[in-house]
């Protein structure tokens, strides 16, 4: 071998992996933006006055308000939430 005995702990490296990690993860960041608007351009972002308006769940949708009376947790809960 050189001259080195095998029960030696190896060479320090340096500060270089550290650097290289760090550099790698700044360019990651600064092409993660470009990235997300390349992807929206390739699915096609719709326009903004084409987005569909929220208005609930559709009736007999088991979500829909109805007139029924709340249970006593239900109440409960609602008594929480208000306070």
């Amino acid at each position: 071998m050189d001259g080195i005995p095998a029960s030696s702990p190896p060479p320090e490296r340096g500060p270089w992996p550290v650097a290289a990690l760090r550099w790698v993860r700044r360019r990651l960041r600064g092409a993660s933006w470009p990235l997300a608007d390349f992807g929206w351009v390739w699915i096609g972002y719709p326009p903004l006055g084409a987005l569909p308006s929220l208005s609930g769940p559709p009736p007999g949708h088991p979500e829909q308000v109805s007139g029924a009376p709340l249970t006593p947790q239900e109440r409960a809960l609602e008594r929480q939430l208000r306070n």
